[in-house]
């Protein structure tokens, strides 16, 4: 019998080989390309279309670097003008007390513009070493240069009426479910700010049932993000592109399903918070009702304290938003008490998690521990109203 041939397996080429790595390379390349240190990566490659992309990723990173070391957003101050120029650096100033260590704060940005391919890339004294100026961007290029000085004196806390530091926690994100969950937060012992999404399902019940609770309600409105978003329930987003009689409008509307309400704080917002148009138009609404606003802070270009200062609404600014990575809630709990003791008051917020619940039963028992006292955001606007009356300013 003739033996049957056996067939020949074909051995991959060197060449196809090579082409399935070039195949992997490109891809793992493509996806880099797609991240923060990408962007950095393709500026310095000579690509400037990618620096106002570069210049927003780092100035968040800055933003978390003062944060982590201790100072709030309200205390910093961009300078707009420069962020609007095309190609130019924007301009942080910060103010310090005098007791604050600059090492500290450089070591903390650093490492935050490091985490997405930043750097700093130069850092000077000035002032007899009482203030540093630093140039924060890539390689190439300068995205921020950050100006820090110390005051002539340590900070003196800001004490509440009782002598003892405060803390006013907002929970926002209530509306879109009426749970265990919703009840427990409610439940909870300590004086507490509920935030509720207009027209959502379980928006006005949650109202109701948090102001027999005893907790202060605020409307959180719906605001144009600087990246688009979608609207939110039957309510739209507050855009800055729309007509100042427009605005009135969706929140009023936002208002009639938020019954009982005593203020306001933007839900997203980076945007619109930014607009002087846009929050013109949402102030004259909170003039009218006798309502406050609360600047989340979703940016350091928020325009609302100045627009609220021009027309007569009160108002104050969140310090610190304490449960955005989960791996960091006790710590950043940690801080907005640190806050509180060294500034006399602070305001925190937090979402309607569960996760974030359980760290929040931690922190009532470690407030107690340091010696801070929980308060409303109600309460805390009208001590700053009497204090502004005073002429003092908090």
């Amino acid at each position: 019998m003739a033996r049957k041939k056996k067939k020949k397996v074909r051995q991959p080429t060197s060449l196809a080989i090579l082409l399935v790595v070039l195949l992997i390379v490109a891809i793992a390349l493509f996806r880099f390309l797609k991240t923060e240190k990408g962007w950095v990566f393709l500026l310095d490659a000579g690509i400037d279309g990618k620096y106002e992309l570069v210049q927003q990723t780092l100035e968040g990173r800055l933003v978390d670097g003062l944060e982590r070391a201790g100072i709030p957003r309200s205390d910093i101050q961009v300078d707009r003008k420069s962020a609007t120029a095309g190609g130019e650096p924007t301009v942080f100033r910060v103010s310090v007390s005098a007791d604050r260590s600059l090492i500290k704060i450089h070591s903390e940005i650093d490492r935050a513009v490091r985490s997405s391919g930043g750097r700093i890339r130069s850092c000077s004294e000035s002032s007899g070493g009482k203030a540093i100026v630093m140039e924060v961007g890539t390689k190439r290029r300068t995205t921020q240069r950050c100006i820090i000085r110390k005051s002539r004196k340590a900070e003196r806390p800001d004490r509440a009426e009782n002598g003892s530091p405060t803390v006013a926690i907002i929970v926002d994100d209530f509306g879109y479910f009426y749970n265990s969950l919703v009840r427990e937060f409610l439940s909870l012992d300590v004086p507490l700010t509920v935030s509720v999404i207009p027209g959502l399902k379980y928006s006005k019940r949650i109202c109701e049932e948090a102001r027999k609770k005893g907790k202060v309600v605020l409307c959180h409105l719906p605001m144009e993000p600087q990246a688009g978003a979608d609207d939110v329930g039957d309510i739209p987003l507050v855009r800055v592109d729309m007509k100042h009689q427009e605005i009135e409008k969706v929140v009023e509307r936002a208002l009639d399903t938020t019954p009982g309400v005593v203020g306001i704080n933007n839900h997203m917002g980076s945007k619109a918070t930014a607009d002087r148009d846009a929050m013109r138009a949402v102030l004259s609404v909170c003039r009218r009702r006798d309502l406050f606003f609360i600047d989340s802070m979703t940016t350091p270009y928020s325009v609302v304290g100045e627009v609220a200062h021009e027309i007569g609404v009160r108002t104050t600014s969140n310090d610190l938003f304490i449960d955005n990575s989960e791996e960091e809630i006790r710590e950043r709990m940690q801080k907005i008490l640190s806050i509180a003791t060294r500034k006399g008051r602070a305001v925190g917020i937090l979402h309607v998690r569960r996760k974030t619940l359980e760290h929040f039963k931690w922190m009532i028992r470690a407030a107690q521990d340091t010696g801070v006292r929980f308060q409303t955001t109600a309460e805390v606007i009208e001590e700053l109203t009497v204090a502004q009356k005073e002429g003092d300013r908090w």
